[in-house]
């Protein structure tokens, strides 16, 4: 978990902090905390922290030329994000061609990541739990260690590297796999 850890701190970092800030600055006390946040930051980058405690069900689409991210347990918008009208669970963060990587941090729960309607570059560490992540067509970086197993991944095109522990064996389209 070391090298996935290092390798996402240092392609996602930043941008994760910054998440979980707004985590606890877009919500009103009275109103239901939602499960994850989506930002955009630095131009091109954009993703989703996911909170401790959920299951989060993520999701990257495109409508319009726009780069939609859901989660049905609810979503706060971050910077360069705005609310999609009428849909709690979901943020616009802007036209999909000028992001340049997706960072998603799913964190810990049974999780699930679906990016395999988007063509762009993603990085994704699943936390613990037994997770399903999808990604599509271009050069991902998938972090599924927890030393459990179960984990699914499905990488899509692109040339893909997987993080996995030796329990995790329905791993599919990932050109590199190491294991724990």
């Amino acid at each position: 978990m070391k090298i996935v850890s290092s390798t996402l701190k240092r392609a996602a970092g930043p941008s994760l902090v910054a998440g979980l800030v707004v985590v606890s600055l877009a919500t009103p006390a009275a109103a239901q905390t939602p499960g994850s946040t989506a930002f955009r930051i630095f131009g091109g980058l954009a993703g989703v922290q996911a909170r401790s405690g959920v299951n989060n069900q993520v999701t990257a689409t495109v409508s319009g030329g726009r780069l939609i991210l859901s989660d049905t347990t609810g979503i706060a918008v971050g910077p360069g994000c705005t609310r999609v009208t009428g849909n709690p669970n979901s943020a616009d963060c802007g036209s999909v061609l000028t992001v340049t990587r997706l960072a998603i941090a799913l964190g810990d729960g049974d999780d699930t990541f679906d990016g395999s309607a988007v063509f762009i570059n993603t990085t994704v560490d699943a936390g613990t739990g037994t997770d399903s992540v999808k990604t599509n067509g271009r050069n991902d970086l998938v972090g599924v260690q927890d030393n459990a197993g179960g984990d699914s991944v499905d990488c899509g095109g692109g040339t893909d590297t997987v993080f996995a522990d030796p329990g995790d064996t329905n791993i599919t389209n990932c050109e590199v796999r190491y294991n724990s």
